[in-house]
C-alpha cells in the first residue's frame, strides 16, 4: 500500500518530459505549465533580453554560426527556439546578402551574449524539472530558519 501511495505523490514521466521540452523550447515556459506564471514570465525576459542583445550587437548572420562556432553553438542552441529563429533568419538573410558579416570584435560579443543566454537556461530547465516534484522546497533567499524576529534577520540588537 505503501508503494502506491509514494508513487502517486511522484510526477508522472509525462508531466516531467513536458516541463523539460517546454522550458528549453521557449524559457520561463515550463515555470508557467507549473503555474509559476511570474517566475516563468521574468526569467523568459531575462533570457530572451540577453541573448537578442547579442543578435543585435552583430546581427542574425554573425551571432548564431553552428557550424563555424560548434562549440558555442552547444551553449547557444540550450536558448531553444530563440536559437532556431536566429539560424533560420541569418540563413535567409545570408541569400540575399552573402557577404554582410560583423566585426571581429562585435561578432566575439554576440556569440558570447547568445552562448550565455544557452547556458543560463540550463539552469532554468532543472529549475523547473526540479519543480515537478512536489517534496522539493524553495527557500527564500535571506530567510533564516528559526529566527526570532524581524530585528534578529535585520542584525539588530
Amino acid at each position: 500500500m505503501r508503494k502506491s501511495t509514494a508513487r502517486q505523490s511522484e510526477p508522472s514521466f509525462a508531466k516531467i518530459a513536458t516541463t523539460g521540452v517546454l522550458a528549453w523550447l521557449l524559457p520561463g515556459l515550463g515555470h508557467v505549465y507549473l503555474g509559476q506564471r511570474n517566475r516563468g514570465i521574468i526569467l523568459g525576459v531575462v533570457v530572451a533580453a540577453t541573448f537578442w542583445c547579442g543578435v543585435a550587437v552583430a546581427g542574425v548572420q554573425s551571432s548564431v554560426q553552428p557550424i563555424r562556432r560548434t562549440a558555442w553553438f552547444c551553449g547557444q542552441i540550450c536558448a531553444g527556439s530563440h536559437t532556431l529563429a536566429t539560424v533560420g533568419w541569418g540563413r535567409l538573410r545570408s541569400t540575399s546578402h552573402p557577404n554582410e558579416r560583423a566585426g571581429f570584435a562585435e561578432e566575439d560579443i554576440a556569440v558570447i551574449f547568445t552562448g550565455v543566454a544557452g547556458m543560463l537556461n540550463i539552469l532554468i530547465i532543472l529549475d523547473a524539472l526540479a519543480s515537478t516534484d512536489p517534496k522539493y522546497i524553495r527557500h527564500s533567499i535571506g530567510t533564516r530558519h528559526g529566527a526570532g524576529s524581524q530585528d534578529d534577520l535585520q542584525g539588530s540588537p
